[in-house]
């Protein structure tokens, strides 16, 4: 004759564990959609052999410039220079050690990514970051 604690088995309870597994895949869902708001998927950056993107870092202000010109930060298109500066100057009060990374496409002019890269160090912006794709990269 067996006894009671030889018949019962023990189980795990998977139900709270499943929920926890939920709520980090839609935690880290949003999470990716918020990042990916910053970059301008109609940019095709330039490779290097030696090239990085890491234009998906959090804080940090991203200017993409289109391959018609066209400034875009966080998805909206600045209607002009004094528009960027001002956005520059804010983010520079307030996230002053933060980089700005310009993610030009590689058919822009390179005088159009200088005017930028200008505008940014002249309202204070420390450092400013160009990222290229890795020429093995897709």
């Amino acid at each position: 004759m067996k006894s009671r604690l030889e018949e019962e088995q023990f189980e795990i309870p998977l139900t709270s564990l499943i929920d926890v597994v939920f709520l980090l895949l839609i935690f880290f869902l949003v999470a990716t959609n918020f990042s990916r708001r910053e970059l301008d998927h109609s940019v095709t950056l330039p490779r290097s052999e030696a090239g990085s993107d890491n234009s998906r870092l959090p804080s940090r202000l991203v200017i993409n410039i289109r391959e018609s010109g066209d400034l875009v930060v966080n998805g909206r298109l600045m209607a002009d220079d004094n528009a960027l500066r001002i956005l520059v100057r804010e983010f520079v009060a307030a996230r002053p050690d933060r980089p700005a990374i310009i993610r030009a496409d590689a058919r822009v002019a390179y005088l159009t990514v200088m005017r930028v890269f200008g505008i940014c160090r002249a309202e204070g912006v420390a450092r400013v970051d160009l990222p290229v794709l890795d020429s093995g990269e897709d």
